[in-house]
């Protein structure tokens, strides 16, 4: 384990599962507004990206908070 303690390493997991929870919504709402298909799917994909690192994010913080 790394020297941060526990709670240290909870408490930034969870700061950055709310940065990354607002900045789902904010491509998610960009996405449904894109008129052009190229930068909708560009989006998408950032989006997605976006969601596997919370997801990750989200398994580090359980896995530490048991």
């Amino acid at each position: 384990m790394s020297s941060k303690s526990r709670e240290t390493q909870i408490a930034e997991l969870n700061g950055a599962l709310e940065v990354l929870f607002d900045l789902r919504e904010e491509f998610a709402q960009w996405a449904e507004e894109g008129e052009d298909e190229s930068k909708r799917e560009a989006l998408e994909n950032v989006l997605g990206h976006v969601e596997v690192m919370e997801a990750e994010y989200k398994r580090r913080r359980d896995e530490l908070v048991g």
